[in-house]
């Protein structure tokens, strides 16, 4: 089974034991693998903030003299 989150995939690889979580379009990589759909998908939470803050950061340091 595959859950479409965020615009990540979690695939179930084994049921209730190991999921797979790739990442966003085109390419797709494989980011980590997690114990549970739920673990997933805080992952990917918590992915998606870092980036937001990451971008956030990035955006600050070219706005400076």
């Amino acid at each position: 089974m595959r859950i479409y989150y965020r615009g990540y995939v979690i695939d179930e690889e084994i049921r209730s034991i190991s999921y797979s979580v790739y990442g966003q379009r085109p390419e797709r990589p494989e980011l980590t693998a997690r114990s549970t759909s739920r673990e997933a998908m805080e992952w990917i939470d918590n992915n998606v903030k870092r980036d937001a803050i990451l971008g956030a950061t990035r955006t600050l340091q070219t706005a400076a003299p």
